[in-house]
């Protein structure tokens, strides 16, 4: 089921971790049962128990992973403490050394300042530095900054992260990066092979996106009568819309949608963005069985390590897949107005 939980990325939230990673777990076992159903077939019945003996592993993944001791088998380590126990400082001491043996990985010190954003103890502010030191261009430090500032009722640091996020060039979550390089560290440990490694890390993963919520009500209507506002919120679906992930993109352009009046250039290739959007979720629908093979999950795994983007490997695998990855000419929209 690895594009169910991509399609997913973006959903969660970290609080919510260990409960996305069970009705992950019973989508997948739900899922499974009707192909029983339906098929009869015993390759899927042998899945469904291989996924429960995954899940009854982890104790001694979180283990293995943390006795090697690299950057990433660490990362991998503290993502699968916190699914196990829930986040906990010890969580947060692991993802502290992996950080510390690679000061210089922009994705990991995002994985650090997710799991700090979601123990109250801890103090996210110079992990946010820290990570715009790294990647200055990347604005996913202010929507963090402004989901604090919103929550906190602070309008003062409201409109500075909401500037911050205006001068961001994009929005990633370096999602490729942590995916197939925390995949590549739990895979043949703990029994895991490469195909269940990747499955396991996307479905954590996927707890961890950021809450972009406030970007919303950062632009309402009533703000976006002053000029200086509509054009910090048009530079911020701009950022969005060059990010990493679908999601991200989605919600970039769903904000953009709303900044740029009917008929305008811009609003046109917003809606043509949305239209292979919209394509490519039906594809995942129409070809579900194709795409979630083992096949199509080993191709993916390549992938990910070739392509900067979660779009860009998915358009990838559905050409290897033998699959039009763009809206031919005779394709019909359902919402061609975006």
């Amino acid at each position: 089921m690895i594009l169910a939980l991509v399609c997913a990325s973006g959903c969660a939230t970290i609080h919510k971790w260990q409960q996305e990673h069970r009705e992950a777990s019973l989508h997948r076992q739900q899922a499974e049962e009707a192909a029983d159903r339906e098929t009869g077939s015993k390759a899927d019945r042998v899945l469904r128990l291989k996924q429960e003996q995954d899940a009854a592993r982890l104790p001694r993944l979180q283990s293995e992973l943390i006795a090697q001791g690299d950057p990433d088998s660490l990362a991998a380590g503290a993502l699968v403490a916190g699914l196990i126990s829930g986040i906990s400082s010890s969580v947060l001491d692991l993802a502290g050394r992996a950080v510390a043996s690679a000061p210089d990985r922009a994705d990991l010190a995002l994985l650090q300042l997710q799991l700090c954003e979601s123990a109250p103890a801890c103090d996210p502010l110079p992990l946010e530095k820290h990570l715009r030191v790294l990647d200055p261009e990347n604005g996913i430090t202010w929507t963090y900054a402004l989901l604090r500032a919103d929550r906190e009722q602070r309008p003062a640091d409201w409109n500075a992260a909401r500037g911050g996020l205006a001068q961001a060039k994009r929005v990633d979550l370096y999602w490729n990066h942590t995916v197939s390089h925390l995949a590549k560290a739990v895979a043949g440990k703990a029994g895991f092979d490469a195909d269940a490694a990747l499955t396991e890390v996307i479905g954590i993963e996927a707890a961890l996106m950021s809450a972009l919520q406030p970007i919303s009500r950062a632009c309402q209507a009533q703000e976006l009568q002053r000029p200086d506002v509509l054009d910090q919120c048009r530079r911020i679906a701009a950022a969005l819309r060059r990010g990493d992930t679908t999601v991200i993109e989605a919600d970039g352009s769903t904000l953009a949608l709303r900044l740029w009046p009917a008929g305008s250039a811009e609003r046109l290739e917003v809606i043509k963005e949305r239209q292979v959007l919209r394509y490519r979720v039906e594809l995942i629908t129409r070809y579900a069985t194709q795409l979630n093979s083992p096949q199509a999950t080993q191709a993916l795994a390549g992938l990910l390590t070739q392509y900067p983007t979660q779009q860009t490997a998915f358009r990838a695998l559905y050409l290897r897949l033998g699959l039009q990855p763009d809206p031919p000419a005779d394709w019909v929209d359902p919402r061609p107005d975006g």
